[in-house]
């Protein structure tokens, strides 16, 4: 998204334009302190532009420095209220610091001083879902739709995001092709078009390399999941490196992370370019993505091939479309066989469960007094704790059928913003139930403290629209709450049947909506059936697969050895 922003906005006055220029090419190949510093000749000899401004401080998020950045684009929209792209990123920071409403605000001016400016529509459209306001959302997402239909060939992949085509429900090709376009911009710059290291007929070495490449091994939940998961792995066989390019936010995960696995390489100073030839000179032998379309990725580092096998694991849940990754780890209740076929990559199926979910902070976890959190003794807790942006209509409407069925029943979601309590409620009270019924939770950072509180609740409720419960409903297994879900027809909508199945519960991965809403009533009405699915899944944690992550890592490290060995079989899944 930020090279297509410093691509429309760069150079827009024609006295910066030549340095900036320059500045757009080493942007592209991922040189981006080189970029940083002719953007700072620019702003020396300019330092009333804000075009020049906004672009600089484009270049410093990139680099991790939002407060740098926040600075430069309250400079910039000072000295130019209409600029764009400082309205845009400005929001985009706001966003991240928790100000949704005013990030809602500034990505609206974005659209109003540049209605062509379809990176802030994108954008908006997802600030207007994390703030669950649905009718806002569908009139943005109709102007995206609007905009790829009149848009010529060659230009409608390059029109919204990946996220947002799996949002829009766009067919499978389509979902592929913007996956592939935006994946590909990232070699396109002749600096990228190279490979390091090329796949050999090498026979297998006695301690097969394995790079875990992410910006997020941190408070983040990549960094949750993982935690310390990487220890696990078999060190007479493999050799585990961790490649990190975020934020060192000195958090506990960081720590962990970085202290299970053999070596950990602090990437996120270096360029594309450098940062590929350091993973090429550890000599890696399979690097494994665990971005794909998420903030922050270097798909720059990857399109250089720095490995002679790539692949993508856990951090995003639709296909890259890069040419340059060559498998996606998956099983086989996520991406069951499917002519339809939505992912570039060769599907490597793991034998049970793809997602590894460290449980190290849920043993021992106390569960928590439902009074401490304001929920009722006797009646049904229902729960989502997913970000608000997976919430949409039409799964609130079928959990407002459920709590309407059940009296007393109430359901417990994530406050994580006054803007969405406010907009929750007056959905509630439109659908005729009291909006009093649902309590809100804050955040909780201590995730033992979070699971001890999730165990208060009886059942989760999943959401069944265009993305369901990943991370959220791993914790909600861990913290022994039964998660009730109905699959739908993409990875995105799998994850939580995945999940739920291997955790011994595949009775709650229901085939319908329909289903779903009675299956809900009922267990709310007979809460002897909904202790015994608790006591199930408290019997499970010595046996399923969700909770045996040694198990999951052996099956990883299975599939592993046969990318690095060519003998993957094709599959048509999902």
């Amino acid at each position: 998204m930020l090279s297509r922003v410093l691509k429309s906005f760069l150079g827009r006055r024609p006295s910066a334009k030549p340095i900036v220029d320059r500045a757009l090419s080493c942007y592209r190949a991922g040189a981006f302190g080189e970029a940083e510093q002719l953007l700072r000749t620019a702003v020396s000899e300019h330092p009333s532009d804000a075009a020049v401004l906004t672009n600089l401080a484009l270049v410093l998020l990139v680099q991790n420095r939002g407060a740098e950045a926040a600075g430069l684009l309250e400079k910039a929209l000072a000295l130019d209220p209409q600029c764009a792209p400082a309205h845009c990123n400005y929001a985009t920071l706001l966003l991240a610091s928790g100000r949704l409403e005013d990030a809602i605000t500034h990505y609206r001016a974005a659209c109003r001083a540049d209605p062509d400016f379809d990176a802030a529509t994108d954008q908006l459209l997802h600030a207007l879902l994390q703030a669950c306001d649905w009718d806002g959302a569908d009139i943005q997402a109709a102007r995206l739709r609007k905009g790829m239909a009149r848009a010529s060939a060659d230009k409608r992949m390059a029109l919204i995001s990946p996220l947002t085509a799996l949002f829009l429900r766009l067919d499978a090709q389509t979902c592929k092709q913007v996956a592939a376009y935006h994946a590909d911009v990232h070699a396109q710059h002749p600096a990228n078009r190279v490979t390091l290291r090329a796949r050999s007929a090498a026979v297998r070495p006695q301690r097969l390399k394995i790079g875990y490449f992410s910006g997020d091994f941190r408070e983040h939940a990549v960094g949750r999941l993982l935690n310390t998961a990487f220890a696990l792995h078999d060190r007479g066989r493999f050799e585990t490196y961790a490649f990190s390019f975020g934020p060192d936010d000195g958090s506990r995960y960081r720590e962990a992370i970085a202290s299970s696995v053999d070596h950990f390489v602090d990437i996120a100073a270096l360029s594309d370019a450098d940062a590929a030839q350091t993973i090429a000179d550890c000599g890696i032998d399979v690097l494994v993505d665990l971005m794909g379309h998420t903030t922050g990725t270097r798909f720059g580092v990857l399109a250089r091939r720095p490995a002679p096998v790539q692949t993508h694991f856990l951090g995003y849940p639709a296909t890259t479309g890069a040419s340059y990754i060559d498998y996606f780890v998956s099983d086989r209740v996520v991406t069951p066989p499917d002519p339809g076929h939505h992912f570039t990559e060769t599907l490597v199926h793991v034998a049970e469960c793809y997602m590894l979910s460290d449980g190290a902070e849920a043993r021992g976890v106390i569960r928590a007094a439902r009074a401490d959190h304001g929920l009722p003794e006797a009646a049904c807790v229902y729960t989502n704790f997913s970000t608000p942006s997976r919430i949409d209509r039409e799964s609130f409407a079928l959990w407002m059928r459920i709590l309407d069925a059940v009296p007393q029943s109430v359901l417990w979601l994530l406050g994580a913003d006054l803007l969405v309590v406010k907009n929750l409620e007056r959905e509630a009270s439109s659908r005729g139930v009291d909006p009093q019924r649902l309590i809100f939770g804050a955040r909780e950072s201590h995730r033992p403290a979070h699971l001890g509180r999730l165990a208060c609740a009886d059942l989760a409720l999943d959401t069944l629209g265009w993305y369901n419960g990943h991370t959220t409903t791993a914790d909600m297994l861990w913290a022994g709450v039964p998660v009730l879900t109905a699959p739908g027809g993409t990875f995105a909508t799998r994850v939580a049947a995945s999940l739920v199945t291997a955790a011994g519960l595949p009775e709650l991965a229901v085939r319908t909506p329909g289903v779903f809403v009675t299956t809900a009533i009922a267990l709310g009405h007979d809460r002897a059936r909904t202790r015994a699915l608790r006591d199930k899944l408290r019997e499970a944690r010595d046996i399923a697969p969700f909770f045996r992550t040694d198990r999951l890592i052996r099956d990883l490290e299975t599939a592993y050895d046969a990318m690095y060995a060519g003998k993957i079989e094709p599959f048509a899944g999902l």
